[in-house]
């Protein structure tokens, strides 16, 4: 008799578990809100084709993209 009351909670504790457990917390990522003077950039997913103006690396820019400023600098954008 006892086990059969302490099944009820058990199996409820177990769901509320995989409830939780499934839950994925997704953390938020602050982008600055400008736009460097840039021609192009490229990714290494891309190779050497040269893709629209980037705004930033944060805003527009993939993993390991480098954006081509129109002062001939490079912005390497992390590989993170």
């Amino acid at each position: 008799m006892a086990s059969a009351k302490l099944a009820l909670p058990v199996a409820l504790l177990l769901c509320g578990f995989l409830v939780i457990g499934s839950i994925q917390s997704t953390v938020g990522k602050i982008c600055p809100m400008y736009c460097e003077a840039a021609k192009y950039m490229t990714c290494p997913s891309t190779g050497c084709k040269q893709l629209k103006l980037a705004c930033n690396c944060c805003v527009d820019a993939k993993k390991g993209c480098i954006i081509y400023l129109s002062n001939g600098n490079l912005r390497a954008c992390p590989k993170e």
